[in-house]
């Protein structure tokens, strides 16, 4: 016997070894499982298997993830019902007595919408697998969920039951009770499949009456499927309580209303095919029909519009995705949610808007859907349309609209450059579109309007209004996007009064050609102002890179007819009057998007005359040249002719070729060179050798030629009494100019030989000469003097002193048997007051009389 028990002994322990490393093995495995998926705590406490299936009184799991993520989960009493443990599956039945829920997320790891991602409905094939795990019937008596929401964590209580065919899942059943407080939500699905039909009929009853149904038949046809369904709702006493529940879940907030819609009505009706491979993200591919009513007497919140009041019937086709209206009639009222326009600026969000659409009359029967369409928009900026729509039921499908009439009124409008006051906007057209493309032609009568309008630098515009009635705008699109567009037509454009630092407050006035796409946009056409200045120009503006590129000409102007351009420029010398000649002038100027403003321009002047400051002037040449490049001016003068100039006394014609090139912001310190500055002075020449001066220099020095001059016109010139004389003067001037003004520091001047002969007759001059002694034999010797020598230092003042060191040699052949006489005279004379003097007489015009006096009170 004890033998027999050794062995036995023996023969069990192998088998018991076995059983213990393979439990080890097993423990090992097991917690090395719920490490790797972040189970912190496992319970399970009552354990029973029997023939029909295992029980257990408490089931306990605890996981986190790394992410911080948390799920607890409890279920109390639970069965687990099986046909038998040689063929579990499928699972007879589940009953759990209560569930218990815990999900938690930390703040920053909350799950939101992921706004690219897509929800696919499962294939069928994917179900009938999934249903060989899930019980052919289920029961969770009550259930405990908390979960995250909208309002940070949410509780929610109810239960659920199922019941499915097993391996064939159909007819199936599934129910779910929600409670909330004292009321009951509760959700019924049942799907049975008839044929090659699925019917799937849903039911949603609150405090056990039901309140919505939902039939769907699903049909398969080849790659799609059809889907036939109706939606029906009648009323919803429930309303209150059940939006402030669907609160937690969503970023609706519930309007505070004096009373809550209850009575409405929701029906809807469709048949549509779906695509198979993708059934929710087919709507560009479906075909089908819709129809839809809906009766809210009373606004009814609608979750992420707003509140929503009236009457809808529409009926509709659907080809490829596209809903083609057959029927509709529609009287609504909407006010929008604050989120719903909360990208718009706060000047344009309506308070409410009205949509009213019914048929309109036809006198034949036709292929098209023709509406009177109505909308209107209440708030901050009143907006209204009108329209006589046509819709097309057939293909092609497309929509031609006449008779439509959009006003549009916006009080006030700030931007970040801009200020808009007293907006106004009505607009006539007509047109049509589809899905390709689409044309809008404005009629008469159409007109945008603006009060004032102020914009930085220093703009303001009194009045603007703009004629829209010869624009057309037309667009092509492909796949939904804009591909094509353009604007084009004859377009008017006027402002009352236009203030900008540069020119002076008047009326302005653009009419010509608009033309513009996605590129580009283009103004081609006339500029006139008050002061009748006429300018064509063609703007273009670079919608890609920002370029601005403005070509504008001044036409030919005849100045005799008045000077438009000092009533312009509000920068126009006050001294400077042009009365006669002709002026042309064309410039281009480029402004790019980010870098600094480059122009060109060319200025053609004919046979100009006025009056600069105190000095008359006729038949002024020039042309010239400006280029604006980097911050630097160029000034080229191929041509500068004055025929002549009168300040007092006559002199011209003068000349002058060169250029000169200075920084913008600087141009006070620029360089001037030339080629030919000269002036015909006094029957002489006074000319400058070719050269160049540097402005930026603290001093310039120049040296002058004076050739010719003639002594008669001089002494003519000068208003000495009695004096005359012959003779041509030649010199050297050394010209400085500095901050202080012109000056002459070393000069001379000598008349050419034989000489020639002065005369000094004056009453005044034989006066003083009987007077005085001494004077006497100067007076009789300046008689009649033939001199061989006349020569005279020069200097010149920057306070305008002229000095002249005379030195005169000859003889008087009268007196004393002409004995030869020197004289050595300085003279001194205020060159500004003797040229006032000059301009008090007639030498000059009345203006210029009239400006000296003016000056000298």
């Amino acid at each position: 016997m004890t033998k027999l028990r050794t062995l036995c002994l023996w023969a069990v322990l192998p088998v018991l070894l076995i059983i213990v490393a393979a439990g080890l093995y097993g423990g090992y495995r097991w917690q090395q499982f719920k490490h790797q998926q972040g189970i912190d705590a496992f319970d399970l406490d009552g354990l029973r298997l029997s023939s029909q299936g295992l029980t257990m009184r408490h089931f306990a799991l605890l996981r986190r993830s790394a992410s911080g993520v948390q799920l607890k989960v409890q279920l109390v009493n639970v069965s687990l019902g099986i046909d038998s443990w040689t063929k579990p599956l499928p699972l007879r039945s589940l009953a759990v007595e209560h569930l218990k829920l815990e999900w938690q997320t930390e703040a920053t790891h909350q799950d939101k919408p992921d706004d690219d991602s897509t929800f696919e409905l499962p294939r069928r094939q994917d179900v009938e697998d999934w249903a060989r795990w899930l019980p052919r019937t289920g029961v969770i008596a009550s259930f405990d969920l908390a979960l995250p929401c909208h309002r940070g964590r949410c509780q929610e209580h109810g239960e659920m039951r199922w019941q499915h065919a097993g391996d064939a899942l159909l007819p199936a059943e599934l129910g779910v009770t929600l409670h909330q407080d004292t009321h009951r939500l509760a959700l019924l699905a049942r799907a049975i499949e008839q044929g090659h039909d699925i019917h799937l009929d849903i039911q949603l009853r609150l405090d056990g009456i039901e309140r919505m149904s939902l039939q769907n038949q699903l049909t398969p046809n080849g790659d799609t499927t059809l889907w036939r369904g109706t939606l029906a709702m009648n009323e919803l006493p429930e309303a209150p309580w059940l939006l402030n529940w669907l609160g937690n879940w969503t970023t609706y907030t519930p309007p505070t209303l004096p009373e809550l819609p209850q009575q409405t009505r929701i029906g809807a009706g469709w048949a549509l095919a779906l695509d198979n491979d993708a059934p929710l993200q087919s709507w560009q591919k479906l075909d089908g029909e819709l129809r839809l009513s809906a009766n809210l007497p009373t606004p009814w919140p609608v979750v992420g519009i707003g509140l929503l009041q009236g009457q809808l019937d529409l009926g509709a086709h659907v080809e490829r995705g596209a809903w083609i209206p057959t029927d509709l009639t529609s009287d609504l009222t909407l006010k929008p949610s604050a989120a719903l326009l909360a990208a718009w600026p706060a000047q344009l969000r309506p308070h409410a808007l009205s949509l009213t659409v019914t048929p309109a009359p036809v006198t034949e029967p036709t292929q098209a859907l023709p509406l009177n369409v109505q909308l209107a928009a209440s708030g901050p900026s009143p907006l209204s349309l009108d329209t006589h729509l046509v819709l097309a039921t057939v293909p092609p499908y497309g929509a031609t609209f006449d008779k439509t009439r959009i006003q549009l009124r916006i009080p006030e409008w700030t931007g970040p450059d801009i200020r808009l006051k007293g907006v106004e906007a009505d607009l006539r057209l007509n047109g049509q579109a589809s899905r390709e493309s689409a044309a809008i032609r404005y009629e008469k009568g159409s007109r945008l309007t603006v009060n004032s309008l102020s914009a930085t630098p220093d703009v303001t515009l009194k009045t603007l209004q703009m004629e829209l009635a010869a624009l057309g705008v037309d667009a092509v699109l492909a796949e939904g996007q804009l591909h094509r567009l353009a604007i084009k037509g004859n377009t008017v454009l006027a402002v009352d009064e236009l203030k900008q630092p540069a020119l002076r407050p008047q009326g302005w006035r653009w009419s010509g050609a608009l033309d513009g796409d996605l590129k580009r946009i283009s103004l081609d056409g006339l500029l006139e102002n008050d002061a009748r200045l006429t300018l064509p120009l063609v703007l273009t503006h670079n919608l890609t890179n920002r370029t601005t590129d403005l070509d504008v000409r001044l036409p030919e102007l005849f100045l005799r007819a008045g000077n438009p351009l000092a009533a312009t420029l509000a920068d126009w010398p006050r001294v400077l009057e042009l009365n006669s000649g002709r002026l042309q002038a064309q410039a281009q100027l480029t402004l790019p998007g980010d870098g600094p403003l480059a122009a060109t321009a060319k200025i053609s002047a004919k046979g100009l005359g006025g009056i600069y400051d105190r000095t008359e002037l006729s038949g002024l040449d020039a042309e010239l040249a400006i280029a604006l490049k980097r911050d630097e001016l160029r000034l080229d003068v191929s041509e500068l002719t004055l025929r002549e100039a009168n300040p007092g006394f006559t002199f011209g014609p003068l000349q002058f070729k060169g250029e000169f090139a200075s920084p913008v912001d600087s141009l006070a310190q620029g360089r001037l060179a030339w080629d030919i500055a000269e002036v015909r002075l006094l029957g002489g020449r006074l000319w400058l050798e070719p050269g160049a001066v540097d402005l930026a220099a603290d001093r310039q020095q120049l040296n002058a030629h004076l050739r010719g001059l003639q002594l008669p016109l001089l002494l003519e010139a000068y208003p000495a009494e009695g004096l005359s004389g012959t003779g041509v003067i030649d010199g050297q001037l050394q010209v400085q100019g500095s901050e202080a003004g012109i000056s002459i520091e070393q000069g001379s001047l000598k008349a050419r030989e034989p000489g020639g002969a002065l005369q000094f007759r004056s009453p005044k001059i034989q006066a003083l000469g009987q007077a005085n002694p001494a004077m006497r034999l100067v007076t009789e010797a300046l008689d009649d003097f033939h001199y061989d020598l006349l020569a005279s230092d020069v200097h010149y003042s920057a306070d305008g002193t002229l000095d002249l060191g005379l030195k005169l040699h000859g003889r008087n052949p009268a007196l004393e048997g002409g004995r030869p006489i020197n004289f050595s005279i300085n003279l001194e004379e205020d060159i500004p007051a003797l040229l006032t003097s000059l301009q008090l007489s007639d030498r000059v015009s009345e203006t210029i009389q009239r400006r000296v006096q003016e000056r000298l009170r």
